[in-house]
């Protein structure tokens, strides 16, 4: 008889489901960067050109001046030129 002990066969057996397990959660999170790293439309975040509750885009840490007193400039997650008064759902504070 050449049959193996019952308790080695799932020992290679877990270990191989969580060597794919590890694979698929490094596949996802490659992906999660490049998704991260892409843009959102303006309409997706709710962006107005104008201030909501107090909160404003030139007082996000998103938000990148196109000079030091310009009025416009470009966010890390709005796509196109963005307001210094405006606002969007992903409004953060500068810390």
């Amino acid at each position: 008889m050449d049959e193996k002990p019952p308790h080695t066969i799932r020992r290679r057996i877990l270990a191989r489901g969580l060597g794919l397990t590890g694979a698929c959660v490094l596949g996802i999170a490659i992906d999660a960067r490049s998704i991260a790293a892409a843009k959102s439309p303006k309409a997706a975040l709710l962006y107005q050109d104008h201030p909501r509750d107090g909160h404003r885009c030139g007082d996000c840490k998103f938000f990148n001046a196109a000079g030091n007193d310009a009025p416009t400039g470009t966010c890390a997650l709005v796509d196109g030129t963005i307001d210094r008064n405006g606002w969007c759902m992903a409004f953060a504070p500068k810390t």
